[in-house]
């Protein structure tokens, strides 16, 4: 048994009758989507922030060992009641 790929003009074809609605050229998609004039503040805030941010380390070394020290030295406790809690203020 031998399979053999589809003629890309063919495979295109068949795509494009089963779609309900017509694909747009990309000359004119981006005719219809106009740039944003204004940017917003809060993007404004954001890219004055990101030096300062991309600066920071990308977790804190001081609290990852003590949570290693006080695994090792059985101390660790975790409160499942207050992580719950704070999942949820965090996702809903």
């Amino acid at each position: 048994m031998e399979i053999s790929k589809l003629n890309s003009t063919i495979h295109t074809e068949l795509a494009m009758s089963k779609s309900k609605t017509p694909v747009m050229p990309l000359a004119e998609a981006s005719a219809v989507i106009k740039p944003q004039q204004e940017v917003s503040d809060d993007c404004r805030l954001i890219e004055s922030a990101q030096p300062q941010l991309e600066q920071l380390p990308d977790f804190d070394l001081g609290k990852v060992a003590q949570i290693r020290q006080s695994l090792i030295d059985g101390s660790f406790e975790l409160n499942l009641e207050q992580l719950a809690e704070t999942m949820v203020q965090q996702h809903g």
